[in-house]
């Protein structure tokens, strides 16, 4: 038989075969569901009872393009689209009677490695290049991660809060002993927290609370004789308040510095030298509820999201890129299967491409090939 390349139909069959027995249920010719199948959903038995079950959210970026008859193939209306992504991890972690981390770690304090952390696509310092400790290192008070499943996809927020809501309950996250709800400012996050998981402690992502306040010291110490120092002695303050949950006490600091400025009240535009305090008054005071990061700890929750933005980068490496542009059903369709391929229970996809049935353009194995995940 002649070498034929798959069509898009045979592609689409084949990952909708994948998806469909991963889930246990039928897929529309988009992979999407209605909300009908998501609240129909039950969970699996039996409960686990996870010590505790932390939800994070956030979005990644993709190239779209549209297909449109008679004006022949190529990148047409090309324009970039948010996917949207959840990650739900199980985590073991302990309690303290105090807080066990009282002063911010050294990588908060370096406004170079804080920009490093806040980038999803720049790849962490090397272990071997960071200086050898001198004293003993403190016993691990962060949450250490267990088993990871993620949800995603481009369509809108009332599609995607349903994803998330069927994958927790999936999980028995609703009956874990702790849970925890971690993202940054996005505001259907948080609407999303508020509407289907209220009995979830809410976090704000610190290193984005972090980022505010780095970026409104540096439009105040502009103004000083020795800028640079300025900035350093703010943000080191700055930062050491917001992390011991004393950030009521910067608010007042940074209402003050604007009206000094007599910029008035109104929303500056993105371009005035003010704008990046006024976006730290606005992103704090609407979260600040959310930023009781000594409690947090002492509970043994995450204070950061930064599970989700390195899983952010594991998307982006499949499907963001200059010369890549999707049709929306083609990106729709490569989100379900990156999830399915990050996900740590259930059937993933090494194990279906390991033990599928014969492929027609394959030779028939003569005996069965074990997955490398069933040892």
């Amino acid at each position: 038989m002649p070498f034929r390349p798959p069509s898009d139909g045979d592609v689409q069959r084949a990952v909708d075969a994948f998806l469909s027995s991963s889930a246990d249920r039928p897929l529309d010719a988009t992979f999407g569901v209605d909300d009908f199948v998501h609240h129909r959903r039950e969970a699996e038995e039996p409960d686990p009872k996870h010590e505790l079950a932390v939800v994070s959210m956030d979005g990644g970026r993709v190239q779209t393009r549209e297909e449109i008859a008679g004006r022949g193939p190529g990148v047409h209306e090309s324009h970039w689209r948010e996917d949207k992504v959840a990650r739900l991890q199980t985590m073991e972690a302990n309690t303290f009677e105090v807080d066990p981390c009282p002063e911010p770690p050294e990588c908060f304090l370096d406004p170079k490695k804080l920009k490093k952390l806040l980038e999803p696509d720049n790849e962490t310092e090397s272990s071997t290049d960071k200086p050898v400790a001198t004293e003993l290192p403190r016993p691990r008070w962060q949450p250490l991660p267990l088993i990871r499943t993620c949800v995603a996809t481009m369509e809108k927020v009332d599609e995607f809060r349903w994803m998330v809501w069927a994958e927790a309950k999936r999980r028995h996250f609703f009956t874990a002993a702790r849970r925890a709800f971690v993202a940054d400012g996005q505001e259907y996050n948080w609407t999303i927290q508020d509407r289907l998981f209220p009995d979830f402690v809410a976090i704000l992502d610190f290193l984005h609370a972090a980022s505010y306040l780095y970026a409104a010291a540096v439009v105040i110490g502009r103004r000083a004789p020795d800028p640079k120092a300025r900035t350093e002695v703010l943000y080191h303050a700055w930062i050491r308040d917001a992390w011991q949950g004393r950030v009521g006490e910067v608010l007042p600091i940074l209402e003050a510095a604007l009206r000094g400025a007599e910029v008035g009240t109104d929303t500056l535009p993105d371009d005035h030298a003010w704008r990046p305090v006024q976006r730290a008054v606005t992103y704090l005071g609407n979260h600040r509820n959310k930023m009781n990061y000594p409690e947090y700890r002492r509970q043994g929750l995450p204070t950061t999201s930064s599970l989700i933005e390195s899983q952010i980068k594991e998307f982006n490496y499949r499907v963001k890129g200059s010369e890549k542009f999707w049709n929306e059903d083609n990106a729709e369709a490569m989100l379900q299967v990156i999830a399915r391929c990050l996900r740590d229970d259930g059937h993933s996809l090494r194990d279906y491409m390991a033990n599928r049935p014969g492929h027609p353009f394959r030779r028939k194995a003569t005996k069965p090939i074990e997955s490398p995940t069933a040892a």
